[in-house]
């Protein structure tokens, strides 16, 4: 998933906002903005076993905590028949424990959640796999000194609207803290690269990677209705942007965040 506390600054930000016109202002008291239910949840193929987090945003005054909801209601099901209610953690993650749900290709999932007399619905469907074939990395011009770019390579099918969201990590060699993720969104469509072997490169806040740093790249597989969340939530986090609002969730009833039934796999590539 993205950076859980980046996400709701951000959500919470653009929830005391309403559409606003290019010339027109509408004032808005931030700090009397009720909080708004965040679900965020991931349901990837091949898995049996899925979490989702429930939170809530805050008042404008109140950034530094997010609470965990408790006592929601979080049923899981697909177009198969199955349904399954996940159980609650501590921690505002409520986890699916009997294997009933399998993440399958083509095959479209259900999040139903109710708390506080109140229901969200989310749908969303797996595409089929586009593989990612390698990480090309290529030399940073502007850096210099060995820097690298990472260029993940993929055959885009002809003919099939594909979406493609993108994790990156790095493990540098000058320090051993571990595995860091780029928080920027990283979100592409296949508009101008239907059929074609893509490679284009990927790049946020990591500028480049070093020699003898470790890469990984996670790519996933989305469908339509979570590109559109991601990339309208690229643009909110761009400065200069055009007037904020919300990111498009898919969930019905209010509630902020995203349910995503989606592929996923991961390479890794140490830089030499």
């Amino acid at each position: 998933m993205i950076n859980r506390n980046r996400l709701q600054i951000v959500l919470l930000f653009f929830s005391a906002l309403f559409f606003v016109g290019c010339q027109k202002v509408i004032n808005i008291d931030l700090k009397d903005t009720e909080p708004i239910f965040v679900i965020e949840g991931e349901l990837n193929e091949g898995d049996s076993l899925h979490t989702i987090k429930i939170s809530k945003s805050v008042k404008f005054g109140d950034l530094n905590s997010f609470p965990n909801v408790k006592n929601a209601s979080v049923t899981l099901s697909d177009d198969n028949g199955n349904s399954e209610l996940l159980t609650e953690l501590s921690n505002g993650e409520y986890k699916s424990s009997q294997f009933k749900i399998k993440g399958v290709e083509g095959r479209t999932y259900t999040l139903v959640v109710e708390v506080e007399g109140k229901t969200f619905r989310a749908t969303s469907k797996i595409p089929y796999k586009v593989n990612l074939d390698d990480i090309l990395l290529i030399d940073n011009n502007f850096e210099g000194n060995g820097k690298k770019i990472p260029v993940p390579i993929r055959q885009d099918p002809a003919g099939i609207q594909n979406n493609y969201l993108f994790d990156l990590y790095i493990k540098r060699a000058k320090d051993n803290i571990g595995w860091e993720k780029d928080s920027t969104v990283i979100v592409f469509d296949d508009v101008y690269s239907d059929g074609v072997i893509t490679q284009q490169p990927i790049f946020g806040t990591i500028r480049a990677f070093s020699p003898q740093d470790s890469i990984k790249v996670t790519m996933k597989c989305i469908d339509r209705n979570i590109y559109k969340y991601f990339y309208s939530l690229s643009l909110n986090g761009q400065n200069g942007s055009a007037t904020p609002a919300n990111p498009i969730s898919n969930f019905s009833g209010g509630a902020l965040g995203y349910f995503s039934a989606q592929t996923k796999q991961t390479l890794q590539k140490i830089v030499e």
